[in-house]
């Protein structure tokens, strides 16, 4: 698209034109815009009078070399401006820096070109320049102090496998439904700042953007909160939870992980019968997968999730359906969630080797006794509990082998399930 029309629709709000071949914008902007993106265009001035009530202008990686004379002072202090990637001169890029250091300055945040894009423009490793310039690209909307670290560390993952798929899906999060959400961005950053000490984790995020990019939008979303899921699992292999006053926290995170299980079998369910062959509409199970996250984020605690998707309405999930989802997750997790803690979820095992290592060992001990002799006992009271006992058949080893399994879960939540018990009262907690 290589133009606009001059007169845009009254009471527009929003407004992408991103990616495009626009070399000016209309001059008179509709007063009621908040968001306006015309990132990757071929800009080289924008209008002097912008939208009162603008908060968001990006406007990266085009040909600007001047800015509206009165820029800093139309734009009020919520607001953020990206120029990055601009060949704007030395002396506007000074104006700039001078104005927005003064002391009461209380214009809009600005993010302008610096060392580290004439680093990354200079750089001959062109995966390189992908990798780091994404990140730098999330970084820069919410900085903070030590990012040049952060950046170094990403660097040093720019030639590993997927990563120059990992740059390709931060790119295409700016995109997203999710891109004009502060809340949103300031996860971005801080997520990528917490995955460059971790490059184990940064491994994990290659993996899992090997296929987001290939389909639709709420695809890659559905990817990055399994990427949050991730980071959150990472941290409690690192330790954060091993000090005993976080233990509340661990189980707080073990409630959002078991909701998190107990939606994903509801939405595989819901995906199938939505996909039958009765129905003629075509639908992507990924969408339903997302509409669950999406829609009971607040409702159980999802906060790690993006807080939105692009394709709900094409889902085929409805309200009654979201509400149907929380009662059966709520009602799951008050029956199940202690087994669930003591038998299913290797991070509170973890944890718990860790702040009581002894009682750890001694549990393990007791399970590993008790699959002899009182295994063997129990088994044998559940094969004469169904007339089975004393007979040798193929009915007879059918049987051994389903009963065994269901003797060994229960084995397991005695014994493990006593230890748990003792781990909470020790800090004064329940669930």
């Amino acid at each position: 698209m290589p133009n606009l029309p001059e007169v845009l629709p009254a009471g527009l709000e929003w407004l992408d034109v991103s990616h495009n071949q626009l070399s000016s914008l209309p001059e008179n902007l509709p007063a009621t815009l908040t968001t306006l993106a015309v990132n990757r265009n071929e800009l080289t001035r924008l209008p002097e009078a912008l939208p009162p009530g603008l908060e968001h202008l990006f406007a990266n990686y085009n040909q600007l070399t001047s800015l509206p004379e009165n820029l800093l002072t139309q734009l009020g202090a919520d607001a953020n401006v990206d120029l990055y990637g601009n060949p704007l001169p030395e002396q506007v890029l000074t104006n700039l820096h001078t104005a927005v250091s003064a002391a009461g300055y209380a214009g809009p945040s600005v993010m302008l070109p610096d060392n580290d894009a004439s680093e990354l423009s200079s750089t001959d490793d062109e995966q390189d320049a992908s990798l780091t310039e994404a990140v730098a690209g999330w970084l820069r909307g919410n900085p903070k102090d030590g990012d040049r670290e952060v950046l170094d560390a990403w660097r040093t993952s720019a030639e590993e496998p997927g990563a120059e798929e990992y740059a390709l899906f931060l790119g295409k999060l700016f995109e997203s439904v999710n891109s004009d959400n502060q809340e949103f961005q300031q996860s971005v950053a801080n997520d990528l700042r917490e995955a460059a000490k971790n490059p184990q984790l940064r491994a994990q995020y290659f993996q899992l953007a090997a296929d987001a990019n290939q389909t639709c939008e709420d695809r890659r979303t559905l990817t990055w909160n399994g990427m949050q899921t991730a980071r959150l699992i990472a941290d409690v292999e690192n330790g954060v939870y091993d000090d005993g006053a976080r233990l509340p926290d661990l189980i707080e995170l073990g409630r959002v992980m078991f909701g998190l299980d107990a939606l994903e079998g509801i939405a595989r369910e819901k995906a199938d019968s939505l996909g039958s062959v009765d129905r003629a509409e075509n639908i992507d199970p990924i969408e339903v997968y997302l509409a669950y996250q999406n829609k009971l984020r607040e409702r159980l605690g999802l906060q790690h999730v993006a807080p939105n998707m692009r394709f709900f309405e094409v889902s085929g999930v409805t309200d009654a359906h979201v509400d149907n989802a929380e009662i059966t997750v709520r009602n799951k997790e008050a029956a199940e969630i202690a087994d669930y803690l003591a038998t299913d979820w290797q991070p509170w095992d973890d944890v718990v080797s860790r702040i009581a290592p002894d009682d750890q060992a001694a549990m393990q001990d007791q399970l590993i006794d008790a699959m002899g002799e009182e295994f063997d006992n129990r088994l044998e009271q559940q094969l004469a509990d169904r007339g089975l006992s004393g007979t040798d058949s193929d009915l007879v080893e059918d049987a051994k082998r389903e009963l065994g399994a269901e003797v060994r879960k229960e084995i397991a939540r005695e014994i493990k399930g006593a230890l748990r018990d003792r781990v909470l009262n020790d800090h004064g907690l329940r669930l």
